[in-house]
């Protein structure tokens, strides 16, 4: 086990957001937080980063791996002169020599930019960046990285949907690879039953997690939205994962 949230209740702006929230998160977990907008999916992954400090109850850390943070929106000033290539670079803790980096770093920047089809980018500025592409930016950074842990905000914001899915094949693979732990707030109900091994309903409250098979359900996702909210469910191509965490 990495984290336990137990009893957790959160206030923001002195009005209670969330109420009585407990779960826990396993190694290898690829978590995946639904709901409505307006639910506090955002304020939970910062209260669990310790990025807010307005709760009682307890957020427990049982081991310390790497972290990454990919929040939803995150911008630069027009005209911000830095590149992608350079932010990167900067980034890179082991990389002393910021004016004239090794080519392979160079060329291992490039290739996770590639991968979320955003090597285009590398020269560019980042105050000429769309939001989309800050978004590509940030993922390609956290492939990087090679974190242990991974907080993704609706990774797939601002990004066309033929692409959504690129993207969460790629967290996919940094798990499968790294066996990286993934925590992902998600509107795209579809990926979230192809892709996550637990799904959290949040809405104030935890109306229902577990695993997606089990917890995607047309009554739940009616108490969940209040509305009808239907999605295709794929079938699951990755049965390694699945028969590891036994969860499906």
């Amino acid at each position: 086990m990495i984290i336990s949230v137990k009893n957790l209740n959160v206030e923001f702006n002195k009005k209670s957001v969330l109420k009585n929230i407990s779960f826990d998160i396993e190694q290898g977990d690829i978590l995946a937080i639904i709901g409505p907008n307006g639910s506090g999916k955002t304020l939970l992954i910062r209260t669990i980063l310790g990025l807010n400090k307005n709760y009682t109850g307890e957020v427990v850390w049982h081991e310390r791996p790497e972290i990454s943070y990919v929040p939803q929106k995150m911008g630069f000033e027009k005209g911000f002169p830095l590149t992608v290539k350079e932010f990167f670079l900067m980034e890179i803790g082991e990389n002393k020599t910021f004016w004239l980096p090794s080519k392979k770093i160079e060329e291992e920047i490039e290739s996770k930019l590639n991968n979320v089809k955003a090597g285009y980018l590398l020269n560019q500025r980042l105050g000429d960046l769309s939001q989309g592409e800050v978004q590509r930016m940030f993922i390609a950074r956290s492939l990087l990285e090679n974190p242990g842990i991974v907080f993704f905000d609706e990774p797939a914001s601002g990004i066309d949907i033929g692409t959504e899915e690129t993207i969460y094949e790629l967290l996919y693979d940094l798990h499968r690879k790294n066996r990286s732990t993934i925590i992902l707030v998600s509107h795209e109900l579809s990926l979230v039953y192809k892709f996550a091994t637990k799904v959290i309903c949040l809405n104030g409250e935890m109306l229902c997690q577990g695993a997606p098979k089990e917890i995607l359900t047309p009554e739940n996702l009616q108490n969940l939205y209040g509305r009808h909210k239907a999605f295709h469910a794929h079938e699951e191509p990755y049965s390694d994962v699945i028969d590891q965490h036994d969860h499906i």
